[in-house]
């Protein structure tokens, strides 16, 4: 069946093939509209070819009908291949190449961010890992999709690897929205006990929680897990929300309370460090139900590359932005530069 044919079974009843008496168990008609249809006595095996004259480019659906309403036990074997080498379905033929788009992109960043950050405090090294574990874990979803092309079969292996370290990379990206909410190594140089116990254990539970979800076999207890590690997170956000607040007005208060020096230029400078995280992480909140949206109402359905470049650019723009908000050693306000040689000039006086 194909989309559309699908969508026409669903919404039509299937009426049953009654005689002069009808009876409850009266068999379905079966003669729908269909791409194409087979009998399925004691054996069956057929080949159908999507072409243009019945039906193309499109999504289809194979649907088994026991038109007697009896119970059927079915064995065998179903294949989807593609003509030529490639075997990726439809919608994900061009998203290798969007992956490794943003792959490249990731790690030349985090290559040329390296020297400065690296050379900086513990925060910009945390922010340099989230870059760089951004990027290898496109890269390890590259070689699953690269591998699934080259004979239609998914690479366990492969497909585990980039989702634990998919799960590694999102603890990380938590963990540096957390510690800049509280100040680490901007507005003091160490955390308190409290603090650094709750960090530890939103990171091993929501690591804990997304290995058995990488590991699960069924659908509803993938969801359970999937679940509650959203629930978690979304408690992690609301300590981020609480700790940004607090810290901007905290450094609202000292600029008020300061004289016209150097020193509270650079509270200026954490001010304005302050108010762009916020705008970043409120982004970072709604965007991916902007791009759900996207996805279900704009983007086609055979375009998957479309939506993995849209995730990818919002996630690198909230990077780059917090790098240059949090960049090392930034310049002091000029005003404040002129207050000092004012200051000096009257000195030699």
């Amino acid at each position: 069946l194909s989309y559309g044919q699908w969508l026409q079974w669903r919404t039509t009843e299937m009426a049953p093939l009654t005689g002069d008496q009808p009876q409850a168990k009266d068999p379905f008609n079966a003669y729908l509209v269909s791409c194409w249809r087979g009998v399925l006595y004691d054996h069956l095996q057929g080949t159908f070819r999507v072409e243009e004259s019945n039906g193309g480019r499109n999504r289809y659906t194979v649907l088994l009908v026991s038109a007697l309403r009896s119970t059927i036990d079915v064995h065998g074997q179903l294949t989807f291949e593609n003509p030529g080498n490639g075997q990726l379905p439809l919608q994900d033929i061009d998203v290798p190449w969007a992956l490794g788009l943003a792959a490249g992109v990731y790690l030349v960043t985090a290559l040329l961010l390296s020297w400065t950050l690296l050379r900086s405090t513990a925060l910009h090294s945390l922010l340099f890992l989230v870059l760089f574990l951004r990027g290898l874990v496109m890269m390890l979803q590259w070689l699953d999709f690269f591998l699934v092309g080259l004979n239609g079969k998914e690479s366990t292996f492969a497909e585990i690897l980039w989702q634990l370290f998919g799960k590694v990379q999102d603890i990380s990206e938590l963990m540096m929205f957390l510690l800049i909410s509280l100040g680490w190594k901007v507005l003091r140089p160490h955390l308190d006990i409290s603090e650094i116990r709750f960090a530890v254990a939103i990171s091993i539970i929501s690591f804990y929680l997304g290995v058995f979800q990488v590991a699960c076999t069924t659908p509803s207890t993938c969801s359970g897990y999937q679940l509650s590690r959203y629930i978690l997170h979304a408690l992690c956000y609301l300590v981020v929300i609480v700790a940004m607040n607090f810290n901007l007005q905290k450094l609202v208060s000292a600029i008020a309370d300061a004289p016209a020096t150097v020193e509270s230029g650079k509270l200026y400078r954490k001010l304005q460090a302050y108010q762009i995280f916020r705008w970043v992480f409120l982004l970072f909140i709604i965007a991916p139900t902007f791009e759900l949206f996207l996805k279900v109402t704009i983007i086609p359905w055979d375009q998957e590359w479309l939506y993995v470049l849209v995730q990818e650019l919002r996630a690198w723009v909230i990077y780059l932005v917090l790098v240059y908000a949090y960049r090392p050693n930034p310049a002091p306000l000029r005003v404040f530069e002129l207050t000092e040689r004012s200051d000096g000039s009257d000195r030699e006086d």
